[in-house]
């Protein structure tokens, strides 16, 4: 990584909309922020938002009622020293938060990585920031690794994720039918990858 000579921060990667850089402190009343309002939280596994935000009301209701309202609040870690970044938020070249990104592994493959992204700020979706933000990503993973495989899935009621993932170079793989129903519908679950040579070769 780099450090930009004008602002206090590491670079994972830059490109001409877009800065891919660890997460600061500062970035915390942001994601606060998003976990309320924008169109990415109808669009990202809503489902899962849902069940996680009853787990944490059961607990909060727990902890009220055993321990006060005194009780400790979890804090999140914003330490990241893995190589390549476990993730990354995306901001304009002016340092704004957009969003982030994330890579984890696949449970049944050691040399596959998953990756994921959200653009949270509405304004700059269809864009093109989240189009960049995944190609500065794909080449940090694979530069900085000697991972075989990158794999992205998304619903299919996220056409705008699909395009995206194409346009980087992901080649779809197949779909399983019906494998969520949200909203008074059935969603099919589609699947991408990009082989390390298909990488090399776009380069």
């Amino acid at each position: 990584m780099s450090k930009d000579i004008n602002q206090e921060f590491e670079i994972i990667a830059k490109g001409e909309l877009v800065i891919l850089r660890p997460i600061v402190v500062t970035d915390r009343d942001h994601y606060m922020r998003w976990q309320t309002q924008g169109e990415w939280r109808s669009l990202d596994a809503p489902w899962e938002r849902y069940a996680t935000e009853e787990k944490k009301d059961e607990a909060r209701n727990q902890r009220t009622n055993t321990q006060g309202d005194s009780a400790p609040q979890e804090q999140a870690s914003i330490q990241d020293d893995s190589v390549p970044k476990k993730r990354a938020v995306i901001t304009t070249l002016e340092n704004k938060p957009l969003g982030w990104m994330n890579r984890y592994r696949s449970k049944n493959s050691p040399i596959v990585w998953y990756v994921g992204i959200d653009i949270c700020e509405d304004d700059y979706l269809n864009r093109g920031y989240g189009t960049e933000a995944l190609k500065l990503w794909v080449d940090h993973l694979f530069a900085n690794s000697e991972y075989h495989k990158l794999c992205l899935d998304t619903w299919s009621f996220n056409p705008r994720m699909m395009r995206v993932a194409e346009k980087v170079g992901f080649i779809p793989e197949g779909f399983q039918r019906q494998m969520q129903f949200w909203d008074g519908e059935w969603l099919d679950l589609l699947h991408y990858g990009m082989l390390r040579e298909e990488w090399e070769n776009l380069r």
